[in-house]
């Protein structure tokens, strides 16, 4: 994920061809549409995939057909079928459309489109001012700490990172971590994106990880304090929502219409790993104006087989006040919480588990030395060779 999943991510930003258009994905599963509803706008598209089960796709209106291909279009051919068919339409009109199985609408196999024009954007989302620490405050010890490469893909379209600090849905599953991928645009204020779940891994370790797609995320931002995430679970949890987001810390040089100067040390956030290992990596957050320093921790636990699933990763948050002009920060408090709930209120525990010391040699590389004294961790030291994943801000320094 940090390592070759981002890497493999930005170069294909690189060579995309720049499009505002989104599309969203409709399991056909169980006698079932998932989502069975959706609201997009005016040249998104929508695939429709079967996951099992004897199926197919049809407009009340008429306008598509679908299953081993869509009637009319190429030889296609829409009777239902329980083949692992996969098709996409895109939607140009404005206006709701229903559609159903033609087999098991009776059984309430049916969903609904609804179609708007694309909306004005009053905030542009394709800036470096939006990186940093998000999160609701209803729950507990759980965010997204998110970095912007501005114009990655092409000019006024870029492109957004962002780790998903958070937990199983139950307390006893212990902690969880996604990350969400995908491109920005200076002209829209929300962007649909596939959310992403890495496991395999195991802490500080070049053990190899897999990262696959879980469901889609739709960012969306008010202004450089506020926005929302809307996720929508594929893995066969049925998690749906919207989590209300807020800067954690104060607004840096985030503007309305993305124009952006100065930063200071805030030009140093972003996503780091070391390329040595798999799977893990620290998304970082400097705050001048308040002197601190956060960042989340996205790994694994030490003895993490290629098979632990959810429960082998792990994840911890890094603290510490930062002074001007600083190239090192020592003694940061590693910390690791506890007894949260899946996007839920619940109490949680967040103890000192260890401590950093983090050496910039530029504002690409740095070295991070940790040691932890409790927790899973516990006796655990090494280092870690940073590397800063993605193109350096325009006027950072150390």
């Amino acid at each position: 994920m940090f390592t070759r999943i981002l890497i493999a991510f930005l170069l294909l930003a690189c060579l995309a061809v720049p499009a505002t258009a989104a599309t969203f994905n409709v399991s056909v599963t169980s006698n079932r549409f998932v989502p069975s509803s959706l609201t997009i706008h005016v040249g998104d598209t929508v695939t429709f995939t079967n996951a099992g089960g004897f199926h197919n796709v049809v407009a009340d209106n008429g306008s598509f057909r679908c299953a081993r291909g869509c009637d009319g279009v190429a030889g296609g051919d829409g009777t239902p079928s329980a083949s692992a068919w996969s098709n996409s339409i895109t939607f140009n009109t404005a206006g709701g459309v229903g559609y159903r199985c033609e087999v098991h609408a009776g059984m309430g196999m049916v969903g609904s489109i609804e179609v708007e024009d694309a909306p004005a954007s009053t905030f542009n989302p394709n800036q470096h001012g939006l990186s940093g620490s998000w999160a609701n405050a209803a729950t507990d010890s759980q965010g997204v700490v998110l970095t912007v490469w501005p114009d990655l893909v092409a000019p006024g379209r870029g492109s957004l990172f962002g780790g998903w600090f958070t937990y199983d849905v139950s307390a006893a599953g212990g902690q969880r971590w996604y990350t969400v991928q995908g491109d920005v645009s200076s002209n829209d204020d929300s962007a649909t994106m596939p959310i992403y779940q890495t496991q395999g891994g195991a802490f500080d370790s070049n053990q190899a990880s897999s990262t696959a797609a879980v469901g889609q995320a739709v960012m969306h931002f008010d202004d450089c304090t506020h926005g929302s995430l809307a996720y929508t679970f594929s893995d066969g949890s049925g998690r749906s929502g919207t989590i209300p987001l807020t800067r954690l810390l104060a607004n840096v040089n985030c503007s309305a219409d993305g124009t952006n100067t100065g930063g200071g040390a805030y030009l140093r956030s972003g996503a780091w790993a070391d390329l040595g290992t798999s799977g893990q990596g620290l998304v970082m957050d400097f705050n001048p104006p308040q002197g601190v320093f956060f960042a989340a921790w996205y790994t694994f636990l030490a003895n993490a087989g290629q098979n632990a699933g959810g429960a082998g990763q792990h994840w911890y948050t890094l603290q510490a006040a930062i002074p001007a002009g600083f190239s090192t920060l020592t003694n940061v408090g590693i910390f690791e919480s506890t007894g949260g709930v899946f996007d839920q209120h619940a109490t949680t525990t967040t103890a000192p588990v260890g401590s950093a010391n983090l050496t910039w040699q530029s504002c690409s590389s740095a070295t991070m030395t940790y040691t932890f004294t409790a927790g899973p961790n516990a006796g655990l030291s090494g280092t870690l060779d940073l590397t800063r994943l993605g193109p350096v801000p325009a006027g950072c320094t150390l």
